[in-house]
């Protein structure tokens, strides 16, 4: 997976992309089975908001965000996204660019204009895997472009590295690259 993002966190790292990791414990726990609650300094839940026009889709991976411990809201249209994104102030935003009305470039171009979701991960979840769009999303303000089907495991060590990088910031830690 090729990654362009803003915070240098990469899961599968593209030549001349950098690279951040969690510490040799989290690591270790996350090869045990461990839950993200035993290794992280804080108990702190992402807010994730997942909006695509594919309900199967919003649905999937609403349930798994659940799953791993997440509180999550859903959005079948981008203009319901961009209203919920405001009520709910998500860490995490996983949006398709294909959707009717404001699509996901216009959404994240939105979000990004608002000074609130300067921290927010923007993360594409698309079935458009070529340059122009990665361009398009890149452009748009997404830290991170993940193409369709997007496999739970990739997912899942996304949402793990974010929980890490936020408990980090909370308690004056920083994450070396």
């Amino acid at each position: 997976m090729s990654v362009n993002n803003r915070e240098g966190m990469v899961l599968e790292a593209s030549s001349g992309s950098e690279q951040i990791e969690p510490d040799d414990e989290v690591v270790a726990a996350a090869r045990g089975g461990a839950t993200v609650e035993r290794t992280l300094p804080e108990r702190r839940l992402l807010r994730v908001l997942v909006a695509d026009d594919d309900r199967d889709t919003t649905d999937v991976l609403s349930i798994l965000v659940k799953m791993w411990g997440h509180d999550v809201r859903q959005a079948y249209d981008g203009a319901t996204a961009f209203d919920l994104a405001f009520a709910y102030r998500p860490d995490v935003l996983l949006l398709d660019l294909a959707m009717p009305g404001m699509d996901g470039c216009h959404l994240a171009r939105q979000l990004r204009r608002q000074s609130r979701f300067d921290d927010a991960l923007l993360v594409a979840v698309t079935g458009y895997g070529d340059e122009a769009h990665r361009l398009l999303g890149e452009e748009a303000g997404f830290d991170l472009y993940l193409v369709k089907p997007v496999e739970p495991e990739t997912l899942e060590k996304l949402l793990l590295i974010r929980r890490y990088q936020l408990a980090q910031r909370s308690t004056g830690h920083t994450i070396a690259s």
